[in-house]
């Protein structure tokens, strides 16, 4: 762990990680390319494998400026330590139970990973084979946290046989522990493997998993939120290059360059120097902007966004912020960016951003005036993409155009596999939940009921 630089007071620390932040889902659409060979399912509890390395490497030092130029990821020197793993693991739902899918991520027609579980109860890791009418309970052997808390997975699913699951506490509770285990699969959930992460870095403080994504298959980030206060939100960014066996702390709130201000809305990378950031300047920046690293995020370059070119003096009467990376390549991204009237605070404008030389220019769409930025964009291309919230909206030319799907009457998190093909967890204003599936963009819906099965 690198040295932590002492230039605010303890009372000063205390301070600000007062006030605390809903954590993120993490989402990730992948446009199907053929069906994979269906695995056999797997029986009982997944077989814990030892991990690959008990070591932790040392954090990577960060530069005082900002960089836009690639530098080669050097491996650090590795600590010895001794993380262990502590209690019963998180017991199996049995077969024929009925569960919520609070999270879905599905890869083709009949292949996804979700997660869920039992209502108020910690979150379950499941796999399907028949697009969501049953999933196999395949949760790794996280300790459990007792019999009357609750721990929350953020998972990041590439395919059908490769997750990534990491738990966190409930978001009422303040107990961190020493370690905490990033979960690999490579065969669908039958077995896991785990990477340990010190949270030394956030001891005393909130904590909570916001961003898990992974380039290829060895170089993946964490992003932990640690607190806000004071028109911050804290976040530490761990990094593994060996595919989540160490991670690495390259950059926390003690790191002179950072990216601490306001709330993150998105992260992604596209290779392992190369990632996307956005957030909410919540209305004190008056100019909304994005990062960009080419360091594998040790450094972040900061990126005004231009005002629309059909308002260019928006940024004078409207508070506007950055969501939704779709990022491309190293050079491509769309981006969601929503205003809200300095006045009324309603939201009022929303548009998409589109650039294909990382940032240096960009090309602004207005979205349709009666659509309220929910889920976000997606874009499969960089011309084809959906709108999604409770108005769902479809483009085939990068955003210039957009062509009214439907209304729905309810929040929800898509998963869409192609521009016709999507699942929703769908919440509405009584808290009711349920798993919808449509098979022509969003049109209609078909409601599924999920069970466990064997």
């Amino acid at each position: 762990m690198k040295p932590k630089l002492q230039f605010v007071s303890m009372a000063a620390v205390l301070c600000l990680f007062l006030s605390s932040c809903s954590l993120p889902g993490t989402h990730m659409i992948v446009t199907a390319t053929g069906t994979l060979p269906l695995l056999p399912p797997a029986t009982g509890t997944p077989t814990l494998l030892p991990p690959a390395t008990d070591t932790l490497p040392l954090s990577a030092s960060a530069t005082d400026t900002p960089t836009d130029t690639a530098t080669q990821l050097i491996p650090p020197t590795p600590i010895a330590l001794t993380p262990t793993l502590t209690g019963p693991a998180l017991a199996h739902l049995v077969s024929g139970q009925k569960i919520d899918i609070t999270y879905i991520h599905m890869v083709d027609v009949n292949q996804g990973w979700g997660i869920g579980g039992l209502n108020k109860a910690s979150d379950h890791v499941f796999f399907t084979k028949n697009g969501g009418q049953t999933w196999r309970d395949v949760t790794p052997p996280q300790p459990n946290a007792g019999a009357s808390a609750s721990i929350t997975a953020l998972g990041y699913f590439p395919n059908a046989v490769t997750a990534r699951v990491v738990y966190g506490p409930s978001a009422d509770s303040s107990d961190v522990p020493p370690f905490i285990q990033v979960w690999t699969t490579n065969d669908s959930g039958a077995t896991w493997t785990y990477g340990s992460i010190d949270t030394s870095v956030v001891s005393g403080q909130a904590f909570s998993p916001y961003y898990l994504n992974f380039a290829d298959a060895q170089h993946g980030w964490l992003m932990i939120f640690l607190g806000g206060g004071m028109n911050h939100a804290y976040v530490a960014l761990f990094m593994t290059i060996d595919g989540g066996a160490t991670w690495t702390d390259i950059l926390d709130p003690y790191t002179v360059n950072d990216i601490q201000s306001f709330s993150k809305t998105g992260m992604v990378f596209v290779d392992p120097q190369t990632g996307w950031l956005t957030r909410d300047a919540q209305g004190v920046d008056p100019t909304p902007h994005i990062f960009r690293t080419t360091d594998g995020g040790v450094t972040w370059t900061r990126l005004d966004l231009p005002a629309p070119a059909d308002v260019p003096n928006l940024y004078d009467s409207y508070s506007c912020s950055s969501y939704s990376p779709n990022a491309f390549s190293a050079l491509s991204v769309t981006i969601a960016m929503e205003c809200l009237d300095n006045d009324t605070f309603k939201i009022e404008k929303d548009y998409a951003y589109f650039t294909s030389d990382g940032g240096i220019t960009w090309k602004t769409y207005p979205l349709p005036a009666d659509y309220t930025l929910g889920e976000g964009l997606y874009f499969f291309t960089p011309q084809n993409g959906l709108a999604l919230g409770r108005k769902i909206y479809k483009t085939t030319d990068g955003g210039q155009t957009w062509k009214f799907i439907q209304q729905v009457s309810w929040d929800g998190q898509f998963s869409f596999v192609s521009m016709e093909l999507g699942w929703t967890h769908v919440f509405n204003d009584q808290g009711e939940t349920a798993l919808v599936k449509t098979v022509n963009g969003g049109e209609t819906w078909t409601m599924l009921h999920p069970l466990v099965g064997p």
